[in-house]
């Protein structure tokens, strides 16, 4: 019965709207607005992405939220179209710290998410990318990101280690924040705990 319970509270608070975009509002009460985290998932992002990250929300206080039609394959300006879209979903109903707004993905998503950084640093501060592939350096623009923190995970077997590594010293040169994290393995998404990991990392630079 208490489980039961349980599940409801949870329903309660985990929305998705028509287009399959998913918002998750910690259930403990805050005083001020929270941070957020947008999910991004190479397949399209569903309720199941939030339903295993709900932890990491309670614990930390932040909003989680994910973009449905951001995914691999598909032109990466579309991509960034639904994305913007589902962050004026967000700011118009939930109680965001529109200074605290980064995005997760891994592999493609891990790149879309740092590539909507670079076009919208007004927006979003930084990112968490788990073996993301190269990306267009050119879009860059250093002195927009000086209020970014990006938090960037690799594996010692992912064919995009090196990649990684070059974004790496790519943020050093530039004084943008950021870390690198190379861990054991091949191209594969992490655990949750790697999430966890990261993004406290990310709460506490801010």
């Amino acid at each position: 019965m208490v489980f039961l319970i349980f599940l409801l509270s949870i329903s309660q608070v985990l929305y998705c709207d028509k287009d399959d975009d998913c918002f998750y509002l910690p259930k403990r009460k805050f005083k001020k607005k929270l941070p957020a985290l947008l999910i991004l998932s190479c397949t399209g992002a569903k309720k199941e992405d939030l339903d295993s990250l709900l932890f990491i929300a309670e614990s930390l206080g932040f909003i989680l939220f994910s973009c449905h039609k951001s995914r691999n394959h598909r032109d990466f300006v579309l991509n960034d179209k639904d994305i913007l879209k589902t962050y004026q979903k967000l700011i118009k109903k939930y109680p965001v710290d529109t200074s605290k707004v980064f995005i997760y993905g891994f592999s493609g998503m891990g790149a879309q998410a740092l590539l909507s950084n670079f076009l919208h640093p007004e927006i979003f501060k930084g990112a968490i990318s788990v073996c993301a592939p190269a990306l267009p350096l050119s879009l860059i623009k250093p002195d927009k990101l000086k209020k970014h923190t990006f938090y960037i995970i690799t594996r010692k077997r992912d064919w995009n280690l090196y990649h990684n590594i070059k974004l790496h010293e790519y943020f050093k040169r530039n004084n943008i924040k950021d870390t690198l994290i190379i861990t054991e393995g091949e191209h594969q998404i992490g655990e949750k705990f790697e999430l966890y990991k990261a993004l406290s990392w990310l709460k506490n630079k801010f």
